[in-house]
């Protein structure tokens, strides 16, 4: 193996040393598969405010001190900001890597003893292996896609990929390669969902929602392109566009009559942080008449970040122009009742979780009518998601003056379908 730089932080060796390592032999016949660990620290810089500025550093350190001591032959590599990757060129015996990411998990159960205090991690673990292997980098890149799916299902997960899994990484870049046409040439279009109101007994408005029907693999969920869109850049692209059917859709209300009707769309955190995000919006509405349009921004509740200064005043400053924001699928993630107090919102969407079975399950009606007492408390407007039973409406009509969202009163639809329902 060549000789290459090591991490300036941790000492370990680099991206480049471990795609040597796994290829150096990459011609020869594989009797054992070669096998990859991806492990990604579960956001330490939420301790820097109570601990430091610099303790997310100071605990990437302790921990790939930790990991060593359980390594024998296997290369060690910091791969990102918080990730590292473990390789094993010859494993003695099949899932070799398995074992030791069971030990990593083992040792993050502990607390970590920083200068005195306690601290605990968590983590998510992918892992790959593959006897042809084509490159280092592909099977890397089936490691870190196991990782993100052990991410989606908890915290300190194991996710395993094998030969046969491929087809997901291949999938996911044959949907990178393709996504900027499909923003362009119309296979990427828009639905959408009306909320009725129980006080107006009427539909008030509607949630627009992206659907990909993609000519070769059929439809493709939002939450597959989503995430590549925001990994690929092309999410601004995407948010653009969505203005500017956005507007189309106003202009049709207009003409019926309708121009209370209020349409959300989703806002990702990456576009709303952009530098360049407000100019754009400036731009779109002025361009597009969309000043004064009843348009509400909503943002996922687990996309909240934990340093909040710049978060609100963003959120602030598109207040400022005039439109309404929601943070949706809450009771889902981790905003705190403070964090609420201070966001200029508008809406809190309930998460569909809280509403499905609430008429035979006891928790869930008296967490459901917790969220309406805060919302109350608070001022806020509330819609409920996921509505799709008589007897989950029922139970939510008792709650007076909410809006709901599902399909027993409205199932996605396109923009004709939707104006002639309204």
């Amino acid at each position: 193996m060549r000789k290459h730089e090591v991490d300036a932080l941790t000492g370990l060796a680099t991206y480049s040393a471990l795609l040597d390592y796994l290829e150096e032999e990459g011609s020869e016949i594989r009797t054992v598969s070669p096998e990859v660990l991806y492990i990604e620290i579960d956001e330490p810089a939420r301790f820097n405010d109570a601990f430091g500025y610099d303790t997310d550093k100071r605990i990437l350190l302790y921990f790939s001190e930790n990991i060593s001591t359980l390594l024998e032959d296997e290369l060690f590599v910091r791969i990102g900001v918080y990730s590292f990757v473990i390789a094993k060129k010859k494993p003695s015996r099949p899932g070799e890597l398995k074992l030791l990411a069971d030990k990593i998990v083992n040792q993050l159960r502990e607390p970590m003893n920083l200068e005195g205090n306690l601290l605990y991690m968590t983590a998510s673990i992918g892992i790959a292996s593959s006897v042809s292997l084509n490159s280092g980098a592909t099977l890397v890149r089936q490691a870190e896609y196991a990782m993100k799916k052990a991410k989606r299902e908890g915290t300190n997960r194991i996710v395993v990929c094998h030969e046969n899994g491929a087809f997901s990484f291949e999938h996911e870049l044959k949907l990178l390669r393709d996504l900027p046409k499909a923003i362009e040439n119309g296979e990427i279009y828009f639905v959408y969902q009306g909320q009725y109101s129980y006080t107006e007994k009427t539909f008030t408005g509607a949630e627009m929602l992206a659907r990909w029907e993609h000519p070769e693999l059929g439809n493709i969920p939002p939450n597959i392109f989503i995430p590549l869109a925001e990994k690929s850049g092309m999410i601004t692209p995407l948010m653009n566009k969505t203005l500017i059917e956005v507007s189309k859709m106003y202009r049709e209300l207009e003409q019926r009559g309708l121009q209370s009707f209020s349409i959300a769309l989703n806002l990702s955190f990456q576009v709303l942080m952009e530098e360049s995000f407000l100019d754009n919006v400036r731009f779109i509405l002025d361009a597009y008449a969309l000043k004064e349009r009843p348009l509400t921004f909503e943002i996922m509740e687990d996309t909240i970040p934990d340093h909040l200064e710049s978060f609100t005043s963003r959120l602030d400053e598109v207040k400022r122009l005039g439109f309404s924001l929601a943070v949706d699928d809450y009771g889902t993630g981790h905003t705190s009742l403070r964090y609420l107090l201070h966001f200029p919102i508008d809406y809190l969407k309930i998460d569909r979780s809280f509403v499905h079975n609430i008429h035979r399950d006891r928790r869930n009606f008296l967490l459901f009518k917790s969220m309406i007492d805060m919302a109350d408390a608070l001022g806020l407007k509330v819609i409920a998601e996921g509505v799709e039973t008589r007897e989950e409406d029922s139970v939510l009509q008792r709650f007076g003056e909410i809006i709901v969202q599902g399909y027993l009163y409205c199932k996605p639809l396109r923009q004709e379908a939707l104006l002639a329902l309204l």
